[in-house]
């Protein structure tokens, strides 16, 4: 059984949707999927994952892959207990992004993968199992603009392969929460994780690619991206803004994962009007 992790609130229902759909589409072996949530009240913008919403999505998932577990943690008290009025209770990513420093409070298990909401998979989460994590803390990907800008051994921390027992061991996700209730940081969760873990392995940008995904492509992170040529552009694409991944990204790998959304998903979270 593979262990998956995956994080937000409602506003990126239908991103979540479409990843879990590509990990059954592309990984034979079962997977328990872990969902953490939370809606709170500082931010109006922040709305839980309905317990409603969640058994549909499982409902349906179970239909296509019957081994699969699903879980699910409303960690919204933890969540206001812990960051409201502190220097990071609204950092640039949303409070939701922080909701996977608690998860060592909630899951248990040797191997985690980590994923953003904003991520697809291209070939089976099976090749994670491959990688000896056995004396690391985590496997990471470095950040695509974070090596140049930001440090050259910065990771980017929307793909996290996680051994469990020695995070939880060396406290990294307690250590990384400390530090966001003292000081303020830019990127919250992902530079407060660079801080607090050492024990690091750096995987092929196969793993997280942050730009143009090939055949050997495990995950597909639509990030943040700048295009330089004719002019300087920033970009920030999701795999849910389906007219610009065809027409500006370029990037057909999953029209099969949007055809079964379509089938499935639909008529009750809408993406169609991305697709004109």
């Amino acid at each position: 059984m593979i262990n998956v992790l995956l994080t937000g609130d409602n506003n990126v229902l239908k991103g979540m949707a479409l990843c879990i759909l590509s990990i059954v589409k592309r990984t034979k072996k079962p997977v328990h999927f872990h969902i953490m949530t939370i809606g709170i009240d500082w931010h109006k913008h922040v709305e839980k994952i309905s317990e409603d919403n969640f058994n549909f999505l499982k409902n349906e998932i179970l239909k296509i892959s019957p081994l699969s577990i699903f879980s699910y943690y409303d960690v919204t008290e933890e969540m206001e207990r812990v960051f409201k009025n502190t220097p990071n209770q609204n950092p640039v990513y949303s409070p939701a992004s922080l909701i996977r420093l608690f998860l060592y409070k909630y899951i248990d298990c040797e191997r985690l993968i980590y994923l953003d909401c904003d991520t697809l998979v291209n070939n089976s989460l099976e090749e994670f199992e491959e990688i000896n994590l056995d004396d690391y803390e985590f496997g990471v990907v470095l950040d695509h603009m974070g090596k140049f800008w930001i440090k050259k051994d910065y990771f980017n921390s929307g793909v996290l392969y996680i051994n469990m027992p020695l995070c939880k061991k060396n406290k990294v996700f307690e250590n990384a929460i400390d530090l966001l209730m003292k000081k303020k940081y830019y990127f919250a969760d992902q530079s407060a994780l660079y801080h607090s873990t050492t024990k690091r392995l750096y995987l092929d940008r196969r793993f997280n690619e942050q730009r143009r995904p090939n055949d050997k492509t495990v995950v597909k992170h639509f990030c943040k991206g700048i295009q330089y040529l004719p002019y300087f552009y920033v970009y920030n694409i999701k795999q849910w803004n389906i007219k610009k991944v065809h027409s500006f990204l370029k990037i057909h790998e999953f029209d099969d994962i949007y055809e079964l959304y379509d089938k499935i998903f639909e008529s009750r979270w809408p993406i169609k009007e991305d697709k004109k």
